[in-house]
């Protein structure tokens, strides 16, 4: 079998590959193309050591079918998926033009108030679908957020002061972005159609340190209300540049979501333009007991409409702007009961229950977290709150080889522990 990311020229079923465009922790994505009808699309390949792990494969091939079932516009659209006759295991996506928002920030810092909240309604409308086909995506970061520009239809109404008063002035906006929520790779799914049960694998932590909620740091448990809290740390590190807990080690930085008090943004990014709304939000969705969260991504995005400062914007066309999020969101089912009722690990590596990260029940096996990005280490004072901002924290855990290409740190507690990353 032909490595996954050296197959740039080759084919794969009805697509021809060309460069690289994307890699993940599970497979390399390639702009494609249709070799019948021209068609440009993206193909992600499943990386070749994963190739004879039947579970992986059934991870890799459910991230395709989450992204199906739930068919949201801000949730990448999935087009087909299947194994070729030398065995490739590819799914097939739409190819977007854009930049992912950890590109972004890494570029501009931080953004303006009104487009963090543009960001966050689109996401939040998109997760709310999500959840309410029992899916709760468990790796939402800003690489997983993809920006494409699109054509402004808002009016934006903009208030300053000086000397002589308070002014208002109206202009037609430009552009916006439109979000496409990618990567459902470690989705906990439910599908109330299908005998299949859990769709991963028992044993295994799932997430990225940065943006894991405390329950799923200290207990090993996710459900709705963990997407809410990824959603609040990227609204964090959206207006303050930075994330709300940092550390040289994955270790570090989960004691620290589970113990540490969360800096209030604007006490971190004084001088910026965040709104005491914008803030209450915030602080709400990072709250360590997941009952003092928004209970819903409906709840979030009702509040969210109350956070704008500054610019706000009125309708200057009667059709509703994709910006604006899709409303209705969908009602979820309430943690404790029916999909989300069941813990996804009990495991417990040593060192993290030193550190009081206690994974429960004795089990053995692999703790999966998924790697940040390297971002630029330091910003402009005016964004440091009197401190030294903290450096990223890429990669702390130990990555073999053989089980972990790029994206993911592996913490594999057994030698018998099996080592695939759960289906």
């Amino acid at each position: 079998m032909i490595p996954a990311d050296a197959r740039a020229g080759t084919t794969v079923g009805k697509y021809k590959l060309h460069e690289i465009v994307g890699r993940g922790g599970m497979g390399v994505v390639y702009r494609g193309e249709h070799v019948y009808i021209g068609k440009e699309v993206a193909v992600k390949i499943l990386h070749e050591g994963y190739g004879g792990r039947d579970e992986s494969i059934k991870r890799f091939l459910r991230e395709a079918r989450a992204a199906s079932l739930i068919n949201h516009p801000n949730i990448v659209d999935v087009t087909d998926f299947g194994k070729s006759n030398d065995g490739t295991v590819f799914f097939v996506m739409e190819l977007l033009a854009g930049e992912p928002l950890d590109a972004v920030l890494s570029r501009d810092r931080r953004l303006d108030l009104l487009r963090a909240i543009t960001i966050i309604n689109q996401a939040a409308g998109a997760l709310g679908a999500a959840h309410s086909k029992g899916i709760v995506h468990r790796d939402l970061k800003p690489e997983n957020i993809m920006l494409t520009p699109r054509e402004g239809r808002r009016e934006l109404i903009r208030q300053f002061t000086d000397e002589q008063g308070l002014h208002t002035i109206s202009e037609r906006e430009k552009a916006f972005d439109f979000v496409k929520i990618l990567d459902f790779g470690v989705a906990k799914v439910r599908d109330p159609d299908s005998n299949e049960g859990r769709v991963t694998q028992q044993g295994v932590v799932f997430g990225t340190p940065e943006y894991m909620a405390p329950e799923t740091a200290r207990i090993g448990v996710s459900d709705p209300r963990t997407d809410i809290y990824a959603l609040g740390v990227i609204f964090y590190e959206m207006l303050t540049g930075m994330v709300p807990f940092a550390g040289e080690t994955a270790v570090d930085v989960m004691l620290k979501v589970v113990s540490e008090p969360v800096i209030p943004p604007r006490t971190r990014a004084p001088g910026i333009e965040i709104t005491a709304e914008a803030e209450q939000l915030i602080m709400k969705a990072l709250a360590k007991d997941p009952r003092q969260r928004q209970q819903s991504m409906e709840e979030l995005f009702e509040e969210l409409q109350r956070c704008y400062g500054s610019v706000r914007y009125r309708r200057s066309l009667d059709v509703r702007s994709a910006a604006e999020g899709p409303i209705p969101l969908h009602r979820v089912k309430r943690p404790g009961s029916g999909p989300f009722s069941e813990p996804i690990a009990r495991v417990t590596p040593p060192e993290f229950r030193t550190a009081g990260l206690d994974f429960g029940g004795g089990g053995n096996g692999p703790i999966l977290l998924t790697r940040r990005k390297e971002r630029r280490k330091t910003l402009p004072m005016e964004l440091q709150g009197g401190e030294s901002a903290p450096a990223s924290t890429a990669g702390a855990v130990p990555t073999p080889a053989d089980q972990a290409p790029s994206g993911e740190q592996w913490i594999d507690m057994d030698a018998d522990a099996p080592d695939g990353t759960g289906g």
